[in-house]
Order: C-alpha cells, then structure tokens, then sequence
C-alpha cells in the first residue's frame, strides 16, 4: 500500500470518519475473482475500495475525501458506487471522478 493511502486513512480516522475497507491490495487471482480490471489500481496497492460506517454517511465521506484530495494529496482517481467508493492515489493524480450510482 502507497505512502499517501496510509495519510489518506489517518485523516479519516483523525477526522472521525467511519468507514469499512472493502477491498484493498490483491492478487491477480483475487482481483480477476473480483471484476476488476487487468491493470487495476488494487494490483499495486494504489487503490482502496471503502464504504461509511455507523453514523458516517455517504456524502461525508465522499466530503471528506475530496477535502483531503484538496489539502493535502489529489486523488488519481474517485469511482463512486451505489454502495461503495473506489479512490485511488499515484504519481498521476488525474483527479479522474466517475460516478456509476446511475
């Protein structure tokens, strides 16, 4: 896992944001068994897929995200899902947003 998920993670805990990390690292076979892409994120730990917890909602913690995105390190890319998000940071910093909640 990069240096800047690591921070990512800290301020969301330093910010009292709750969330559950559905997917993080994986394998190849791990991420083929997922649907994930052949050059995915997860496969070089640049990528973490995270949903809110307790009393975090949804839009919080896409607030959150894009405050840290903002302040302190642009994301690579934020794929936002009916029931998760996808965020990921690397030297490309695209600040690539996608929202598949369509």
């Amino acid at each position: 896992m990069n240096y800047t998920l690591m921070r990512f993670f800290e301020y969301l805990l330093y910010s009292n944001v709750h969330f559950s990390v559905t997917s993080a690292r994986r394998t190849p076979e791990q991420n083929k068994a997922a649907g994930g892409v052949p050059n995915s994120q997860h496969l070089v730990g640049e990528a973490v897929d995270i949903k809110p917890y307790g009393s975090t909602s949804f839009s919080k913690l896409l607030e959150a995200i894009h405050f840290f995105s903002d302040n302190v390190s642009p994301f690579d890319q934020l794929i936002i899902y009916p029931t998760f998000i996808h965020v990921s940071f690397c030297s490309r910093n695209r600040r690539q947003v996608i929202d598949k909640r369509k």
